[in-house]
């Protein structure tokens, strides 16, 4: 019993940081996919079957933007991450400026070319340019898209900025504004299928301008600077969030393939329904979505302290939670399936029919979209991303073209079946490669043999025996007497500081303490429960010994003195701090 008492409280910080991220992060993905989820619905009920497939046929331009913005913004924020907290802020922020910068230039020349040969692209996407709602959606999606797709970078940076309560709030307001406006221009006002875009940009401006005030207000670490681009910046960002983003491309191409399946097995009401299932996907996505946003900011953390145990537990605790919700919702549209599909406005025969039966079968390949997706995300975070490139290229391009091909011969019904064959078949490729490997969660790269991690309760932990233990481990790792005893002066020092700050006004405090040798010196990460308090803002100048004035500031005073850097910031309701020796 001792023991799981002991474990809970070792889990207090891990459960508590991430139910700080996870929950606006499933909120405000919630709210993306109901925003996709909305046009599906309003272009149907709207204009038709005709408007669906023209949504359909434009998805590939919104897939090829989500590769550049996606993977640079979560790229980006992971390294951005990384960095602050080991207290490299000037570098935090040259790494969002030059992925902010290097997204613009890119959107403006692309938009630029795709415009300059509008038919042929139409006619890449397997649409006809003579289908005049195609070519009015496509060419309107493309005159905003460095408007849409900015938010990518204000999201997951001002998420990262520990802000990730106005990074959900923005994108909630910005698709309950894309939603409204749906209703208002496609179905009210009946402007056409261009009206769907029109309300998407303008949330995106909204949500523009709520993370863009948490920059110019200065809310965090990020700035806006001038100067040029740094591209070895911005490619060290495309390569680590390429692992996720990827799948965008995969999926361009995929998209592409089965429209013209579909358009030769049914015509228009087969891509229509597809259009119909993919929007119902974005709910199950949401979920894995929220786990990867939780666990980007979290696992980079933890992966720069080297606290393997720390990573062990987002990882389990992300599980619990994606297929927790996975199995709620999959309960929550099985029983409403046929209802679904009529309300999304296809209520004829055959499309029905299409409807009904490629939801169903996806909902029954759920389970295995949530582990494939949870372990990509969760190798990305701790940088091991060619297994995260591995998993993603099977499921969204490998598997998944084999399995549409296979399926589609058995005909439209046969169809649908791909959804769970190309998610069994990526689960059994990669997680086969996983145990003949025998590293499940590739941390053998994390070097530990020179990491202590240490528990801290101030109700019933010794600090004597913490620093007899921080003693001897130093002694182990043969760094020098000087060194080892001023390495426990400074965690003596700051963990009483702490402690004495909120004696009076706290029952219990808990500090979570990581030791770090690194050659002569030593890397200290200390994260508590406290108020809002840095130690080294004590006041150490009035120090009086004679008049014994501030004496308790002594040992702070030495700390500070000798301390090399230290950094300190209020991260998701807990003190971290970082002192380096």
């Amino acid at each position: 019993m001792k023991r799981k008492i002991e474990k809970d409280k070792e889990l207090y910080f891990v459960k508590g940081t991430f139910r700080k991220f996870f929950l606006p992060s499933i909120f405000s993905s919630l709210w993306i996919a109901l925003g996709g989820v909305a046009d599906c619905f309003f272009v149907g009920n709207g204009i038709g079957s005709e408007g669906l497939a023209a949504v359909s046929f434009g998805m590939p331009v919104y897939l090829f933007y989500n590769i550049l913005s996606y993977g640079m913004s979560i790229g980006g924020s992971i390294h951005f991450s990384s960095s602050v907290a080991k207290g490299e802020e000037k570098e935090g922020i040259r790494i969002f400026n030059s992925v902010f910068k290097c997204l613009l230039v890119l959107y403006v020349a692309t938009v630029a070319l795709a415009m300059l040969f509008l038919p042929q692209f139409i006619r890449l996407l397997g649409a006809d340019p003579a289908n005049e709602t195609v070519r009015t959606y496509i060419r309107t999606q493309l005159i905003f898209i460095p408007v849409m797709f900015s938010q990518g970078p204000f999201y997951y940076f001002v998420h990262n900025d520990n802000n990730p309560g106005l990074a959900a709030l923005s994108l909630s307001l910005s698709n309950v504004v894309d939603i409204v406006l749906n209703y208002i221009l496609v179905v009210r006002l009946q402007i056409g299928v261009q009206g769907s875009v029109y309300a998407t940009v303008a949330g995106a401006c909204l949500m523009l301008t709520l993370t863009g005030s948490h920059i110019i207000r200065r809310k965090g670490v990020l700035r806006f600077t001038g100067g040029g681009i740094d591209l070895g910046i911005a490619w060290k960002a495309m390569k680590t969030g390429l692992a996720t983003s990827i799948q965008y491309f995969y999926q361009f191409i995929t998209m592409i393939v089965v429209n013209r399946m579909l358009m030769n097995m049914s015509g228009i009401t087969g891509v229509a329904a597809f259009d119909v299932i993919y929007n119902i996907s974005t709910l199950f996505l949401a979920v894995t979505e929220a786990v990867s946003m939780t666990l980007e900011p979290m696992l980079s953390s933890y992966r720069s302290e080297r606290n393997i145990g720390n990573i062990r537990n987002t990882l389990k605790i992300s599980f619990r939670h994606s297929i927790g919700l996975g199995l709620l919702f999959i309960l929550l549209i099985g029983g409403a399936t046929e209802q679904l599909v009529v309300w999304f406005g296809l209520s004829g025969m055959p499309e029905l029919g299409y409807g009904v039966a490629g939801i169903r079968i996806y909902m029954a390949s759920v389970l295995l979209m949530i582990v494939n997706t949870t372990f990509g995300y969760y190798y990305q975070s701790i940088e091991v991303e060619r297994i995260s490139y591995l998993i993603t290229t099977l499921r969204t391009f490998v598997c998944y073209l084999a399995a549409v091909f296979w399926c589609g011969r058995f005909g439209i019904n046969g169809f649908w079946w791909h959804f769970l064959v190309a998610e069994a078949l990526t689960l059994l490729i990669w997680a086969g490669y996983m145990a003949w490997k025998k590293d499940w969660l590739q941390l053998k790269s994390i070097d530990t043999s020179q990491v202590k991690a240490i528990f801290i309760n101030s109700s019933d932990t010794d600090i004597g025996r913490i620093i007899e233990e921080v003693e001897v481990f130093c002694q182990q790792k043969k760094l020098g007497g000087k060194n080892a005893y001023y390495i426990s002066l400074v965690i003596e020092e700051i963990c009483c500081a702490i402690m004495e700050q909120f004696k009076e006004s706290m029952d219990e405090i808990y500090i979570q303490l990581t030791v770090v040798i690194e050659g002569e010196g030593c890397s200290l990460y200390l994260r508590d429960n406290a108020l809002a308090f840095n130690p080294f803002d004590m006041d150490t100048n009035s120090l009086d010994l004679k008049q014994a004035h501030n004496v308790e500031s002594l040992g702070m005073k030495i700390v500070k003195q000798k301390a090399k850097e230290f950094f300190y910031r209020r991260y998701v309701g807990f003190n971290a701090l970082v002192v380096k020796l």
